[in-house]
């Protein structure tokens, strides 16, 4: 129930499987002998045993930080196969239809020729790309895949004057480069974009590194006002730098106003001893940073409601209180 439960299934499912092709390898060399002078040594699946074992080094790939990149590059690819799988159907239906079409038009032109006594050579341009719905079509992947330049594949329909094939064609061309290509690439960008934003390990050590740097430039703006050196900061010492740029930086990292810095410094000073030490400092800041979340406010109504609730107490007992010395008096 772990190994499928857990986040980390689909490497589980991985080491799995490697371990199981190495078993596998291990049985069959231990059972038919050498691999190469026994009766199974030319056996095609030893061979290809042992070279998906070399999968193996994928691994590594999660296990080293510093693979991290290339690590998100293969989560990004692999989470847009779905969306190429559609994509690819959607361009063959596209070539499909304009293939027939292509062809068609073609078939007609041939035809026609061929009654007029002129035959149409099979090694001409015009029946290499266009002489059935394959050809067509392939010509047509051919376009858009880098194959031949568009131009080549346009010049035969000219050259036979087929005008409404020429204008399909460069139709099929600019609906293809101009439209669904672009698209297709703007839905895979921001797809793999989407992949490397929500990766769980790049966004715990972005995090990591952020406080790291945070806590670092909180030690050195620290360092800068402790000017007496004793490891402390007095009221008169933080005052004195309100007016540095980096002081300045971190208030607004911090979104408190210059005219609120001294309460600011009392929210460092927890013990309200009128000096905040490093470990008050850095530890204040990093509370006080950003905008209050749902869990802060949640737990201020907490506590305003058990004030509340003991002031109703307080307030209760005072009456009981006032009456029992009411009727004493009397």
């Amino acid at each position: 129930l772990f190994f499928c439960s857990t986040n980390d299934r689909g490497w589980n499912i991985f080491d799995f499987v490697i371990v199981a092709i190495s078993t596998l390898d291990t049985v069959l060399t231990l059972s038919v002998g050498d691999a190469d002078t026994g009766p199974l040594g030319n056996i095609s699946v030893l061979r290809v045993v042992r070279v998906v074992r070399v999968v193996r080094v994928l691994r590594v790939i999660r296990v080293m930080k510093f693979f991290q990149d290339l690590r998100i590059l293969l989560s990004a690819i692999v989470s847009t196969i779905k969306t190429a799988s559609f994509a690819l159907v959607l361009i063959l239906f596209i070539m499909y239809m304009f293939g027939i079409a292509l062809s068609q038009l073609v078939g007609d032109y041939v035809a026609e020729q061929k009654q007029d006594g002129n035959l149409i050579p099979w090694d001409s341009d015009l029946m290499f790309f266009y002489g059935g719905v394959a050809r067509s079509i392939f010509c047509l992947f051919m376009t858009i895949a880098g194959g031949i330049d568009w131009k080549d594949a346009a010049v035969p329909l000219m050259d036979a004057q087929l005008h409404l094939a020429t204008i399909l064609f460069l139709f099929y061309v600019g609906l293809m480069v101009l439209c669904i290509m672009n698209v297709l690439l703007g839905i895979f960008c921001q797809c793999a974009i989407d992949t490397a934003a929500t990766d769980q390990e790049a966004v715990i050590q972005l995090q990591l590194l952020e406080k790291t740097r945070f806590v670092e430039t909180l030690e050195q703006l620290f360092a800068g006002w402790d000017d007496s050196g004793d490891g402390k900061c007095s009221i008169d010492e933080f005052k004195n730098h309100l007016n540095d740029d980096t002081t300045q930086a971190l208030l607004r990292s911090l979104e408190i106003e210059a005219r609120d810095a001294v309460a600011l410094f009392e929210l460092l000073d927890g013990d309200q001893s009128g000096e905040v030490d490093l470990n008050e400092f850095v530890t204040g800041c990093i509370t006080l940073r950003g905008g209050a979340k749902a869990v802060h406010i949640e737990k201020v109504a907490n506590a305003s409601k058990m004030v509340q609730d003991r002031l109703f107490d307080i307030d209760r007992k005072l009456e009981v209180l006032d009456r029992k010395v009411d009727r004493k008096s009397l």
